[in-house]
């Protein structure tokens, strides 16, 4: 982790205590809220020395927190000034050493202050630190990127004419599998650095409009950007639909399924364009098995699966451990946690203005209401039973939690795949059909896949 900003509170032993404290709060909040969190990139991230991070921005206020716990360095992040003024963030953000910026569209923005917000980055970074910035602007629901503000190009060229010669610019990809579920999983993606220089035939301008142009690039390399969310939908069912058909879709790491993903949109924007009608048709015919697997109650992956005695054996035998063994645990966990849990999820979803909002809702709303249940109940034990009684009570909270929502996932799975194996008995021809259908599929997709890849080779136009 980088030295970061020795001044003020921050400074000397307590300041790596505070600097610690913080990242660990992050990676918990994390991995407590996302079921993985998976990091590449971080060989371009140097260990000390100026870095303006600039990242895309899908999920409102937690995309500062994943990327504090996914970075080896203490993050400074712009932030806009309206948080300022909320009691509760304040302090975090003090904290921190986050920089306000005053927006046109804020109510009540200042911007004429923006001057104060550029002398303290730089003045940040000509201490060594390593700043935050979201050149979108905003958070945004969108499937592709906004257009890039130029605040991030301006700030690094003054930067390096000034504090910081050293500067690292560094864009970095944050892709939510699923913006607004929760335990949905998180990648995040660091980008080789951006070289900042003006040319000496350049004007400030014009260097400030290339530099943009380049970290909007750099980005959309490390992003999905999709003409809708039907296409996102489309892509993600297309990939599942390949990957299972080589058996790979558990083992893929998200970055696998994120350039997989990268290609199929390449493929069917080309195709989309030039072979409209192949596409549609085949859209179709997906659309025709997965309704056919719903009408059914069959799901797609449980066709792939081949019941030998053992696979038989080896399910009912992970089914029996978590049914008797984690099931129990998982009670404990949920009786003592359904209350929280269900005020976090009803209550993110009533002040969320919108789906990119509802992660940083559920992250606020599940900490205060969490701490405060588990807070009266461990007080309750104690009142009753003492302290040690209390402490093994509070330790049991979190990891019985975790189980209690592992169980309810596998227990819907384990139901699932026993209902599809004795409907699977009683109608032996329902397999064949689905299983053909899904071979006819694969061959009509494999078609389609060598079209595209035609139309990738040809150039475009």
């Amino acid at each position: 982790m980088s030295e970061g900003i020795r001044t003020g509170a921050l400074r000397g032993v307590g300041g790596w205590t505070v600097r610690s404290a913080w990242s660990t709060f992050c990676r918990t909040v994390v991995r407590v809220f996302y079921r993985r969190c998976e990091v590449h990139g971080l060989e371009h991230v140097p260990p000390r020395g100026p870095v303006l991070f600039c990242a895309n921005h899908p999920s409102a206020i937690i995309d500062a927190v994943v990327l504090q716990a996914a970075l080896p360095r203490n993050l400074h992040p712009l932030a806009r000034s309206g948080l300022f003024r909320n009691p509760l963030l304040l302090p975090v953000l003090k904290l921190i050493q986050a920089v306000p910026v005053y927006r046109r569209q804020d109510t009540g923005s200042d911007t004429s202050r923006n001057r104060d917000m550029f002398r303290r980055c730089h003045e940040l970074l000509g201490r060594g630190g390593a700043l935050l910035i979201f050149p979108e602007g905003e958070s945004h629901m969108d499937p592709a990127m906004r257009a890039m503000k130029t605040g991030a190009a301006r700030m690094a060229l003054d930067a390096i004419t000034a504090e910081a010669p050293s500067l690292t610019l560094l864009p970095v990809g944050l892709t939510f599998s699923d913006v607004g579920r929760f335990r949905n999983s998180v990648l995040v993606q660091v980008g080789a650095p951006t070289p900042v220089g003006q040319a000496p035939e350049e004007s400030k301008d014009q260097a400030v409009q290339r530099l943009t142009g380049e970290i909007e690039g750099a980005l959309r390399q490390l992003t999905l950007n999709l003409a809708s969310w039907q296409e996102h939908a489309l892509l993600r069912r297309l990939e599942r639909f390949f990957a299972l058909r080589h058996g790979k879709y558990r083992r893929r790491s998200l970055n696998q399924r994120f350039r997989a993903l990268q290609k199929l949109g390449d493929a069917l924007t080309r195709l989309r364009a030039r072979d409209p009608e192949a596409l549609e048709r085949t859209e179709r015919r997906l659309q025709q098995f997965e309704g056919l697997c719903r009408r059914f109650g069959v799901r797609d992956y449980q066709l792939t699966i081949t019941n030998t005695p053992a696979t038989v054996a080896r399910f009912v035998v992970r089914s029996l451990v978590i049914l008797l063994v984690l099931l129990p645990v998982g009670i404990w966990g949920l009786i003592n946690s359904i209350v929280p849990y269900g005020l976090t999820g009803v209550l993110a979803e009533r002040m969320a203005h919108d789906r990119y909002q509802y992660d940083t809702a559920k992250v606020a709303l599940g900490m205060g209401f969490f701490s405060l249940f588990w807070g009266a109940q461990t007080a309750l034990v104690q009142s009753w039973w003492g302290w040690p009684a209390a402490l093994g009570y509070l330790a049991s909270l979190p990891p019985a939690a975790g189980l209690a929502l592992f169980v309810q996932h596998e227990r819907r799975r384990i139901a699932e795949n026993i209902r599809t194996f004795f409907r699977f008995l009683r109608h032996r021809r329902l397999r064949e059909v689905l299983g053909a259908k899904r071979q006819q599929l694969e061959r009509d997709l494999a078609r389609l896949a060598r079209l595209a890849k035609r139309r990738l080779e040809e150039p475009p136009g």
